[in-house]
C-alpha cells in the first residue's frame, strides 16, 4: 500500500457553507480513494490566495477567476483547473431598511470592504461600468471578521462582499437584504476557480486528475445531499462544532448560494467544474477594460477543461436542483 500524496489547498475565504464540497470530498474519501491526503487551510480573501500558490505553499487555491487573470497579469504563473461558480455572487449589500437598491444610491453613503477581497479589487470596474461618482462614496477598509459585524452593528450603510459570504449570515440573524450586483451592470464573469501553478499541470497531470476528480465528486454530494452535507461540514470544522442552530443555518444557507451559483447550462451539458471558454474570455476583457491589466497572458493559456467531465448530473436531478436552488440566487436590480 503506498502511503498517499499529501496536498494542500487554501479556501479563499472562511470556512463557510460556500466551501462544503471540500470538506465533504475529504470527509467522504473522494480523495482518499485516489490516494490523496488534502489539507485544507482557510483563506484571507482571493487577492491573497495567488502568491502563496505561485510560491508553492499550496498545490490548489480557489479564488475568483479574475483576480487571479489580475495575478497572472503581473507575472504569476497560474491556470484554473475546475470552475466552481460560474455565476458572479460579487456585489454590494446593505440591509433592506436602508432602501440603496441601485449604484447611484451609494453616493455619499460610507462603504465597507476587505482589500484582499475580489469585490475591492473590481471596485473601479464597477465604478466606470455604472458612472457614479467614485469621490462621493466613503470607502473604509478592515479585516474580514468585522465587515459582517459593522453592517449588523449599522456602523455602515453598505460594504463591498460575496453573496455566498453574507447572505447567509444575515439570513441566520432574520435580516434581509438588498444587493447591487457588478454582473448586472455589465461586470460579467467567472467567479469561483481551482487555480495551481502551470508547472503542476506539466510535470503533474495525475495530481491535478485526481484532486479535481475527488472535489467535483464532493461538489456533486452538496448538490444531491445538502442536509447529509450541511452535518458532514459541521463535523469537520471545529470551529462550529458544538455550536448554535445559527451557526448550522449559516452552513446550510451558504451551501444552498453556492449550489444555485452552479446552476447553468454548461455544468448541465458538459460536467461540473466546465469552464465555458466564452464566459472565460469575457472574464479576461473585464480585467483588462476594468482592472487595467496590460499584458495579461492568452486567454487560453489562463485555463483548462482538462480534468473536469466527470462528474454529472442527470436531467432529473438538475429538475430538483434547479426547483431548491431559485430562492437562494441573489436577487439583482
Amino acid at each position: 500500500m503506498r502511503a498517499a500524496t499529501p496536498v494542500k489547498m487554501t479556501l479563499p475565504w472562511l470556512p463557510l457553507g460556500t466551501f462544503s464540497y471540500a470538506f465533504v470530498a475529504k470527509k467522504m474519501g473522494f480523495w482518499e480513494k485516489r490516494g490523496l491526503d488534502v489539507t485544507i487551510d482557510r483563506g484571507f480573501g482571493s487577492g491573497k490566495v495567488c502568491v502563496p500558490v505561485d510560491q508553492g505553499q499550496y498545490d490548489f487555491g480557489i479564488l475568483d477567476l479574475a483576480v487571479m487573470m489580475n495575478c497572472a497579469g503581473r507575472g504569476l504563473d497560474l491556470v484554473a483547473v475546475a470552475g466552481i461558480w460560474p455565476r458572479s455572487p460579487v456585489g454590494i449589500f446593505s440591509l433592506k431598511e436602508y432602501g440603496i437598491t441601485k449604484p447611484k444610491d451609494l453616493e455619499g453613503q460610507t462603504v465597507a470592504f476587505d482589500v484582499g477581497s475580489g469585490d475591492f479589487q473590481l471596485w473601479p470596474a464597477f465604478v466606470k461600468a455604472t458612472g457614479i461618482d467614485d469621490s462621493k462614496v466613503n470607502k473604509v477598509t478592515m479585516d474580514a471578521a468585522a465587515l459582517i459585524k459593522v453592517l449588523v452593528e449599522k456602523q455602515v450603510k453598505a460594504e463591498g462582499n460575496f453573496f455566498g459570504s453574507i447572505a447567509p449570515s444575515l439570513w441566520a440573524q432574520g435580516l434581509e437584504i438588498n444587493s447591487i450586483l457588478y454582473e448586472d451592470y455589465g461586470i460579467k464573469m467567472l467567479s469561483n476557480v481551482v487555480a495551481c501553478k502551470r508547472g503542476t499541470i506539466e510535470k503533474r497531470p495525475e495530481l491535478c486528475q485526481g484532486f479535481v476528480d475527488g472535489l467535483m465528486d464532493g461538489l456533486k454530494y452538496v448538490y444531491l445531499n445538502p442536509e447529509k452535507s450541511v452535518q458532514l461540514h459541521l463535523e469537520s470544522v471545529k470551529e462550529f462544532q458544538g455550536g448554535s442552530i445559527a451557526n448550522q443555518k449559516v452552513i446550510e444557507y451558504g451551501q444552498a448560494v453556492s449550489t444555485a451559483l452552479g446552476t447553468v447550462p454548461a455544468f448541465k451539458s458538459d460536467g461540473l467544474g466546465y469552464m465555458a471558454p466564452a464566459l472565460v474570455e469575457q472574464t479576461a476583457r473585464t480585467v483588462e477594460t476594468y482592472m487595467g491589466v496590460k499584458n495579461l497572458p492568452k486567454t487560453d493559456t489562463m485555463f483548462t477543461n482538462k480534468f473536469v467531465g466527470s462528474a454529472r448530473l442527470t436531467d432529473a436531478e438538475w429538475k430538483i436542483i434547479d426547483e431548491r436552488s431559485a430562492k437562494y440566487l441573489p436577487k439583482g436590480s
